[in-house]
């Protein structure tokens, strides 16, 4: 039987947490031998994403994830990919990142500096270990298709990926599925409060 924290406990389990993030970018790195193909880095990131709403009915990153023509990406570190590269609107805000992440001449992320292991859960580091080991060395393909599911099939006409599609597409039982659909009305709750205070 799956145990659930109560609501009041989750702190935010969708809302994007850019230091926790990088942190997870740059475990996967690490177990990637410290560099990888941006596509294989979001597609394992994703992969892991999946699991772990699966199981815990929480994201890892928090990020907002976007159908993209051959894959999926994690909408704000994708952002930071490509910031990065010098490309984007706020190509200042990369400097926030240069002493974590770099682009090589291949254009491949590599890890400057190796992860806080204190910012990563043990369940999102098993679901990343998980995820990592089924994909590594895997072909292009394999991995392709793993992303490709229902949640990518099922963005909307902005090419967003709803997180209850994302469980959907990650097998979650139907009491996954409510307790995440509770976890997201509390959460935009949450929010709205707070902007309105």
């Amino acid at each position: 039987m799956v145990k659930f924290k109560p609501l009041h406990s989750l702190n935010m389990p969708f809302t994007f947490e850019i230091k926790k993030s990088i942190n997870v970018i740059l475990f996967i790195l690490k177990s990637l031998g410290g560099k990888a193909d941006i596509f294989e880095l979001f597609g394992i990131l994703y992969i892991s994403e999946l699991k772990h709403l699966a199981l815990y009915g929480t994201l890892i990153t928090g990020d907002d994830y976007i159908a993209m023509k051959n894959s999926v990406v994690p909408f704000n570190l994708y952002s930071i990919y490509r910031q990065l590269k010098g490309e984007g609107y706020l190509r200042n805000f990369a400097n926030n990142f240069k002493e974590y992440l770099a682009i090589d001449e291949e254009e491949k992320i590599v890890a400057i500096t190796d992860y806080n292991a204190g910012l990563i859960s043990v369940s999102e580091a098993n679901c990343l270990f998980e995820a990592i080991r089924e994909n590594k060395n895997e072909d292009p393909t394999f991995l392709k298709e793993r992303i490709m599911g229902y949640g990518w099939i099922n963005a909307d006409s902005s090419n967003n990926i709803t997180v209850i599609d994302m469980a959907i597409s990650a097998g979650a039982s139907d009491t996954m599925l409510t307790y995440i659909k509770m976890s997201l009305i509390n959460e935009t709750t949450l929010l709205n409060e707070n902007n309105a205070s």
